[in-house]
Order: C-alpha cells, then sequence, then structure tokens
C-alpha cells in the first residue's frame, strides 16, 4: 500500500514538472522576440543638386572676412555615379582685392559590386592664399564603401595620378602622386547631420611635398529646401610656396539650398 502512494506521488510530481516547464510562469509574460534587423537605408536619388552662399573668416595666410559660393551636382546613371563641385572665396579690404580662392572637382565612378567602384577624377585648385595660380591633379583609383547604414557612411579612397602646379615665386611643380581620401556621414538627428573628408596628396617624385585637406561640416535643416551650416577647411601643405605658410584654414556659416 505504501508502495502505491509513493508511486502515486512521484507520477504527480513528475507530471506538475512537466506542466510547469511547458508552460511560462506564473505572472510572467512571456519571453519577447528577437529585435527585428535594421532596415537598410533608402537608395540615394538619381539626381541632386545644392548651392550654397556664406559668410567666410580665414585665418593663415589671409586674415580678412568675406562671402564665398559654393556649389555641387550629382547624377547616378546605375552602374555610373558623376559628381561636379566647385567653390569660390573672393576677400577684400577697402576695395582692394587681397586674395582669392577657387576649387572645382569632377569625378567618375563605376560600380564594380554594391561597395567597391573604380573612378577617375579631376581636380583644380587656385589658391591665392596660399601663392598657388593653378593646380591640376588628374588621377584614378579605387572606391570602398566601408560601412553604409542608415546612420552611419564611410568611404575609402585610393589612387595614383599626376599633379601640375604653376606657383607665383618658386618653380612649377610637376609631379606623379599618390592620393588618398576618407569621407565620413553621421546622421544625427532627422534634421541635422555632420560630414568629415579627409584628402591626403603624397608626391612620389618628392618625399617631402605631402598636401592634407580637412573639411568638417554640420548641417542642420531649415524646411525640405533650406538648411543651415557651419564647416571648417583645414590645408595643410608641407612645403609651401617661399613666403607663404603652410596651413590655412577656412570657416563659414552658410544658407544651403538642395534641389
Amino acid at each position: 500500500m505504501a508502495r502505491r502512494m509513493l508511486r502515486r506521488v512521484i507520477r504527480l510530481l513528475l507530471l506538475v514538472l512537466c506542466v510547469v516547464n511547458a508552460a511560462p510562469a506564473f505572472g510572467q509574460d512571456p519571453a519577447p522576440p528577437p529585435p527585428a534587423p535594421a532596415p537598410p537605408p533608402p537608395p540615394p536619388p538619381r539626381k541632386e543638386g545644392s548651392g550654397e552662399i556664406a559668410f567666410v573668416n580665414t585665418a593663415g595666410n589671409a586674415e580678412s572676412t568675406s562671402l564665398g559660393v559654393r556649389g555641387e551636382f550629382i547624377y547616378r546613371p546605375d552602374p555610373w555615379l558623376l559628381k561636379m563641385r566647385g567653390a569660390f572665396v573672393r576677400l577684400e579690404s577697402e576695395d582692394e582685392l587681397e586674395a582669392q580662392s577657387f576649387t572645382w572637382l569632377l569625378r567618375g565612378e563605376r560600380s564594380l559590386r554594391p561597395r567597391l567602384a573604380i573612378y577617375a577624377q579631376h581636380d583644380y585648385l587656385r589658391d591665392l592664399f596660399a601663392g598657388i595660380e593653378h593646380k591640376n591633379v588628374v588621377s584614378g583609383g579605387v572606391s570602398f564603401k566601408a560601412i553604409e547604414t542608415a546612420r552611419h557612411t564611410l568611404v575609402l579612397d585610393g589612387g595614383l595620378g599626376v599633379s601640375s602646379e604653376k606657383r607665383v615665386v618658386d618653380e612649377d611643380v610637376t609631379s606623379a602622386v599618390a592620393l588618398g581620401g576618407v569621407a565620413y556621414k553621421l546622421k544625427i538627428s532627422e534634421t541635422t547631420e555632420l560630414t568629415e573628408e579627409l584628402r591626403f596628396e603624397q608626391s612620389l617624385n618628392e618625399g617631402a611635398d605631402s598636401r592634407l585637406d580637412n573639411a568638417v561640416a554640420i548641417a542642420a535643416k531649415i524646411n525640405a529646401i533650406f538648411s543651415l551650416k557651419v564647416s571648417n577647411v583645414i590645408r595643410y601643405v608641407n612645403e609651401p610656396v617661399e613666403g607663404f605658410e603652410t596651413t590655412d584654414t577656412i570657416t563659414s556659416v552658410a544658407l544651403v539650398a538642395k534641389f
């Protein structure tokens, strides 16, 4: 009799354990499902452009304030990407021209894979701040999109080219160059983003001749078309034109219109 009661008790305990293990704990919600993966960022528009007018302050070889203009246009006929960008800054004091700077970029990319592309590029620079009358760089290389999410984008460039520079004083400089670039974008919020572009140029003929450009900007949308942007550009030349400094900075506050 005792053995039968013991067996019944053991069976009852086993049944209770099975029910407890099969059902969620009393008074507790079931475990939440794992979070869904973040959706991929939407594709960029086929065409986009922007224009801006800026109040500019400079330091280094030229110290003054004036106005500047800048524009950019991008066209994406898959699998190509075409980009044009120009910027102009003119400084005057007592109706006399102190210095001016003009930059122009023309770039074509062809996508090989979703994150890998080859490119050809032409850069033009007229920078009287630094004693450069004309500078042309024709280059080609590889572009790799290392990070692409809804919030972060990081693009790495590397290539080779030829640089030809005419200076206000000193001899003109022509050289083969190695080029590197980093472009980063951070979407801080739905209306604000931070961008940074870093470009490096190293002469292959003269080891001491190197250049570094760094541009950082924060833009905040006012509405669907207009935004305000604060930017700072640093240009560094390891071997500057005689009589000029190694570093120039351009800080600006701009009204930007996108179309």
